[in-house]
């Protein structure tokens, strides 16, 4: 079905002849991308894959893949992959990325057998531009440097592996077409039992498989509608797709989830993001087809809502409008609505009202193929003139993007260059800051460049109190009292118009370790208390998630200066809030036993049977434990179980 020609089809050099560009330019990609590899772990590699580094049994292997929080099923594939990484996290990194990579260029052969079998599908006659198209298409996309987010950020795995499943299931979905003439009954039964189980297998990876029966959807009514097939297979088939459809849709939709309501933990309303959203579509376009090497990065923290009215309506209007235009086209050219269709489908989820953080490249991965296989037909399918220019333009193209690939994943392969480039790039983003003070502290061993970073883009931050607290907690190893004191504070200061970070909640434990060993003169408990009473009291840290955890580090602080009343009243709070964390039940039952309260200590774990479904940490069996050691006068340990990530992380990045 995908001969060449009736004599090519015959010869065996032939067809082996036509994998050489495809392997040209999987080895070529596959050789810009091993550049890029030997770069960092990011916030989310070190949140998510943290746990590879205990793995020393069965059962901690089974709890890691069965206890995923980085999305509502918890992606137990995508944490199943990285088991192999386990003996040597996270000096074995770069391993983890050089298998993203091989799953990027798996996918880059997909899309190009997808391609091809669809051009096929469409024009059987004409099979030697089909080809064509299909592997220009497959490079535009392998290539593009907006993409390199996927598998350079580690953990990101899950968007590519995801991709693969998904990618698969269209293929047989695609292959199933063929057989519709004379066995329409077997390629129902083919497409709708290979798309189910790859789409359910890419679900599993990550959430945002959901999508794979719209694109296939977008392939049915777009690009293959023409075909012959009896009607109540058609029916059938594309009713199906249209249920999946309408089902996103309403969960999506203002029946299901309030799009006014505001959220405190993210700033603003499922209504507020959607607006934004269309301009940011606008620029991932952009910065996919007119790429610049430094314009690429893991740090979009700065991207802030849309101002006004004039903005939402011009990005979402243009949209709509060529939307109507390529509808209105589609008996011409089908190509145009093809790609618009495409590309909103692949941002349904994460780019709609879910109330996720605003901008991630990685979120394109897909959602730009058809844009690529669009532009590829129609350059193939230019008359007069063009018909020899606009395939060589093209090529030119490709081969620019290639070359942009190159120097995007030379910075990305330089953590040092790297994280001055994006600090450089994106001077309000906290986390750019934060990791190029890190990387300056890593490759110097010397923090006075660390701290020289963070003042430099603290004092033109208002409210980056994260910042000002890392650079105080440098400062604690090179400066003296005063200056110290000083810089604390300049830090309760800004506290007080703090704008939401994680990184200054997650600050609060060094600051804890520096004062208990006397590490950060003048500083006391009675400080640190201090700096939590002011973020409490901040209108951008009222979401549960936030207050939970300063309560936490409250408690601590108060414990720290002997009042233990003050510390099991914070605790209170916390429980009342999010009773089903477990690093809260600990400390309460750490500072009962240490007050010789053990009845009190038996009942707090009690009162938690009731939540045990709401959190894979908290199980009954943890619980029984940690009663086990109450009777027995044993004090839990506080030292690995209370950590911050399932306290702040209720929403995950996808």
């Amino acid at each position: 079905m995908l001969a060449i020609s009736s004599h090519s089809s015959q010869r065996p050099v032939a067809r082996i002849a036509l994998l050489v560009p495809v392997l040209l330019v999987t080895l070529a990609v596959g050789f810009a991308y091993s550049k890029g590899v030997t770069g960092k772990l990011f916030y989310d590699d070190l949140s998510f894959l943290a746990p590879l580094e205990t793995i020393d049994s069965r059962e901690d292997a089974w709890e890691f893949v069965t206890s995923g929080q980085g999305g509502p099923l918890g992606r137990p594939i995508a944490l199943l992959s990285f088991l192999p990484h386990a003996d040597d996290w996270p000096a074995n990194s770069q391993e983890a990325r050089w298998v993203n990579v091989g799953i990027h260029l798996a996918n880059g052969a997909f899309v190009f057998l997808l391609g091809w079998m669809l051009l096929q599908l469409r024009n059987p006659r004409d099979a030697w531009r089909s080809y064509w198209i299909a592997l220009s298409a497959a490079a535009l996309w392998i290539a593009m440097p907006l993409l390199v987010s996927t598998s350079l950020i580690t953990v990101q795995r899950w968007t590519g592996f995801a991709t693969f499943w998904g990618l698969m299931g269209l293929l047989v979905f695609v292959a199933g077409y063929f057989l519709q003439a004379q066995r329409p009954r077997l390629a129902l039964a083919v497409q709708s039992s290979g798309l189910g189980l790859f789409t359910l297998l890419a679900l599993y990876t990550k959430e945002s498989g959901a999508l794979f029966p719209i694109y296939a959807l977008v392939i049915d009514a777009v690009l293959l509608a023409h075909l012959q097939a009896p009607r109540y297979v058609r029916w059938l088939r594309r009713g199906t797709l249209l249920v999946g459809l309408l089902a996103l849709l309403y969960y999506l939709s203002p029946l299901y989830r309030d799009w006014f309501a505001f959220s405190s933990f993210r700033g603003w309303s499922s209504f507020d993001r959607l607006l934004t959203e269309g301009q940011i579509l606008w620029q991932y376009l952009y910065m996919a087809f007119l790429p610049q090497p430094t314009a690429f990065g893991p740090f979009h923290d700065n991207v802030t809502l849309a101002e006004g009215w004039l903005i939402p309506i011009l990005s979402w209007g243009a949209f709509l409008a060529l939307t109507i235009a390529a509808f209105l086209l589609r008996k011409r050219s089908p190509w145009p609505l093809f790609a618009l269709l495409w590309f909103f489908t692949g941002h349904l989820i994460e780019s709609t009202v879910i109330q996720l953080e605003l901008m991630f490249e990685h979120r394109n991965y897909l959602a730009v193929y058809g844009f690529c296989l669009a532009l590829a037909a129609l350059v193939w399918q230019a008359k007069g003139i063009w018909t020899r220019l606009a395939p060589a333009l093209l090529t030119l193209y490709i081969l620019l993007m290639g070359a942009t690939l190159y120097a995007t994943t030379s910075i990305w392969g330089q953590p040092l260059e790297a994280a001055e480039n994006w600090a450089q790039r994106h001077p309000d983003s906290p986390r750019a800051v934060m990791h190029l003070s890190r990387a300056y502290y890593e490759a110097l061993g010397n923090p006075s460049y660390s701290l020289k970073a963070l003042d430099r883009y603290a004092d033109q931050c208002d409210g980056c109190t994260d910042l000002h607290l890392q650079a105080m907690l440098y400062a604690c190893i090179t400066e003296g009292p005063e200056s110290i004191q000083q810089r604390f504070e300049k830090v309760l200061h800004s506290a007080e118009i703090a704008r939401r970070s994680t990184s200054l909640i997650d600050n609060l434990y060094p600051l804890h370790g520096v004062i208990e060993n006397n590490q950060c003169n003048p500083l006391t408990f009675q400080d640190a208390h201090q700096l939590t009473q002011t973020l409490l009291n901040n209108p951008n840290y009222q979401h549960k998630s936030y207050t939970t955890h300063i309560l936490f580090h409250a408690a601590n602080f108060a414990k720290e200066q002997g009042d233990f009343d003050m510390a099991f009243s914070y605790l209170s709070r916390a429980e009342s809030l999010m009773p089903e964390i477990m690093p809260i039940l600990l400390m309460q039952v750490h500072f009962l036993m240490d007050a010789q309260r053990p009845q009190e200590a038996l009942e707090a774990i009690e009162r938690r049977r009731d939540v045990v479904h709401k959190n894979a940490y908290m199980t009954d069996q943890a619980l029984d434990e940690l009663a086990r050691m109450v009777r027995e006068g044993k004090t839990p340990s506080m030292e690995k179980d209370t950590q911050p990530d399932e306290t702040h992380r209720p929403d995950p990045l996808l």
